[in-house]
C-alpha cells in the first residue's frame, strides 16, 4: 500500500513539475530595445548666421527593457546647410556598441555649415540591433527628433545713388552714395563698406573702404559717398560690399548682402538677348565693346552654369572654374546653360570703329556654330550667308530645335540666336 501511495505521489509531483516548466513566457518576460533621439543643441527656432559653422548634438536613450546593440544615429538636413567636410563627420555615426536597458543613454554630434539664408530642418534618427532576434530594431520602436533653425543675414548695403542704368559722359565725374543696415538681431562691430568697379570707371576721391564701426541690431549707418571718374564707353557694374564681426568672429559672406548698380558711360549701342532656364543657342547681335567672357556676361554670371563653343573641338567656360573659352565674339554662336531665365544686355557697336574694316567671319567645310551679327529682323538666311556654300541650317529656341528650309533659304534669322550651319566648302560670311 505504501509503495502504491508513493508511486501516486511521485507521478503527481512529475506532472506538477512538467506544468511549471511548460508554462508559456508572458509578455512581461520579453526583453526589447526602444531608442529615442533627443537633439540637445541647437535649440529649436534659434537664429544662426548664414555661412557660420555650428554643432548639432543629440542623445539617444534606450527606453526598452532589453539592451540594444550597435546603436547609431543618422542626421538629415533640409534647407541651406550641409555637413562640414572633415574626417569622421559622417551623416551616420556610432553612438554605442551596447546601450543598456531602461534609460541607457549615449551622445553624438555633427558639425554643420550654413550655406545661405532661410529655414533649415534638422532630424536625428536612431537605429540599432534588437537583443532577442539580433535583427534591426523595427521602425515602431525608433523615435526621431527634429529642430528647426533660421539662417540670418546680418549686414545689407543699399546704394542710394546713382539709379540703375544712369547714363554719364566719358570723363564725367559722379557720386556713388550708400549705407549699410544691420538686419539681424545680433550686434555687429568693426563694420566697413567697400566699393568696387568692374570696368570703364575708377574711384577718384575718397578711400575705397570706409569704416562704419559698431552697428547694433536693426540700426542703419549714415550715408557714405565716393567720387567716380568715367574712363571709357560701356557699362560699369558698381558694387558696395559690407563686412564686420559678431562676437569677435568675422561675419561669413553668406550673411552679407552687397548692392550693385549698373551705369553707362559714353556712346554705344545696346542689345538684349532673352535667355531661358536650361540650354540656349545664342550669338551676339553687336560687336561687343569688351569681348572678354566675364565682361559680356557680367550682369548674369550668377545664373550661368556653363558656356560652350565648337571650333574643331569644344571650348568651355564655367564661372569660377578653369576655362579655355575666354571670350565671346560676334559672328560665332554659343551654347549657354542657365540656372534661371535672364536677359543678357550687350554693350557694343553695329559696326567697327573707323578706320577699322567691317567684320568678316570665316567658316570651314562641315558644321559651324554661326552667329547672326545684326539687330535687323528682316534678314533672310540666304541674304546673310550669300557667297558661301551651305546645305543645312538649324536653330534652337525655347528648348526646341527648328529648321530653316531651302533652297531658297528665305526664313528670317533672329537677332540674338545662334545657328548650326553645314557648309560644303570653306568660305567667308560678309554680314
Amino acid at each position: 500500500m505504501m509503495n502504491k501511495t508513493f508511486s501516486i505521489l511521485l507521478a503527481l509531483a512529475l506532472v506538477l513539475s512538467f506544468s511549471v516548466v511548460a508554462t508559456p513566457v508572458g509578455a512581461d518576460d520579453y526583453y526589447y530595445a526602444e531608442l529615442v533621439a533627443n537633439i540637445t543643441a541647437p535649440a529649436d527656432g534659434v537664429d544662426i548666421m548664414g555661412g557660420a559653422e555650428f554643432t548639432v548634438s543629440a542623445n539617444v536613450t534606450n527606453n526598452g527593457t532589453g539592451y540594444a546593440q550597435d546603436v547609431k544615429a543618422t542626421i538629415e538636413i533640409s534647407g541651406n546647410a550641409t555637413l562640414k567636410t572633415v574626417a569622421g563627420n559622417l551623416a551616420t555615426k556610432s553612438v554605442n556598441a551596447t546601450l543598456p536597458a531602461v534609460n541607457g543613454t549615449g551622445q553624438v554630434s555633427w558639425i554643420l555649415v550654413c550655406t545661405g539664408a532661410g529655414a533649415v530642418d534638422i532630424t536625428v534618427t536612431p537605429s540599432g540591433i534588437e537583443p532577442n532576434t539580433l535583427n534591426p530594431i523595427v521602425a515602431g520602436l525608433l523615435h526621431s527628433d527634429t529642430v528647426g533653425i533660421e539662417q540670418k543675414k546680418v549686414l545689407e548695403v543699399a546704394i542710394v545713388a546713382p539709379a540703375e542704368l544712369a547714363a554719364f559722359n566719358v570723363t564725367q565725374e559722379f557720386d556713388v552714395t550708400a549705407n549699410v543696415e544691420n538686419i539681424s538681431s545680433l550686434n555687429a562691430t568693426d563694420v566697413t563698406v567697400t566699393i568696387s568697379i568692374d570696368r570703364y570707371a575708377t574711384v577718384k576721391a575718397g578711400a575705397v573702404t570706409r569704416t562704419v564701426g559698431a552697428l547694433d541690431a536693426g540700426a542703419t549707418s549714415t550715408n557714405y559717398t565716393w567720387t567716380i571718374q568715367c574712363t571709357g564707353d560701356g557699362f560699369s557694374r558698381i558694387t558696395v560690399s559690407p563686412s564686420g564681426k559678431v562676437g569677435g568672429t568675422a561675419i561669413p559672406a553668406a550673411a552679407l548682402i552687397p548692392d550693385t548698380v549698373t551705369v553707362s558711360q559714353g556712346t554705344f549701342d545696346v542689345a538684349s538677348i532673352t535667355l531661358v532656364e536650361g540650354w540656349n543657342l545664342i550669338s551676339l547681335p553687336l560687336i561687343p565693346l569688351d569681348s572678354a567672357i566675364n565682361a559680356v556676361l557680367a550682369g548674369i554670371l550668377d545664373d550661368v552654369k556653363s558656356v560652350w563653343h565648337w571650333s574643331g573641338h569644344w571650348y568651355s567656360f564655367a564661372p569660377g572654374a578653369s576655362s579655355d573659352l575666354t571670350s565671346m565674339r560676334d559672328g560665332k554662336a554659343y551654347w549657354i546653360n542657365m540656372e534661371a531665365a535672364q536677359n543678357l544686355t550687350l554693350a557694343g557697336r553695329e559696326n567697327a570703329v573707323p578706320p577699322a574694316l567691317p567684320p568678316t567671319y570665316d567658316v570651314v567645310a562641315g558644321w559651324n556654330m554661326v552667329g547672326f551679327k545684326s539687330t535687323a529682323t528682316n534678314v533672310t538666311a540666304e541674304d546673310y550667308l550669300a557667297g558661301t556654300e551651305y546645305v543645312r541650317i538649324y536653330g534652337y529656341k525655347n528648348g526646341a530645335w527648328f529648321f530653316i528650309p531651302g533652297p531658297p533659304y528665305l526664313g528670317y534669322m533672329e537677332p540674338g540666336l545662334g545657328y548650326w550651319v553645314a557648309f560644303t566648302e570653306p568660305g567667308t560670311i560678309y554680314p
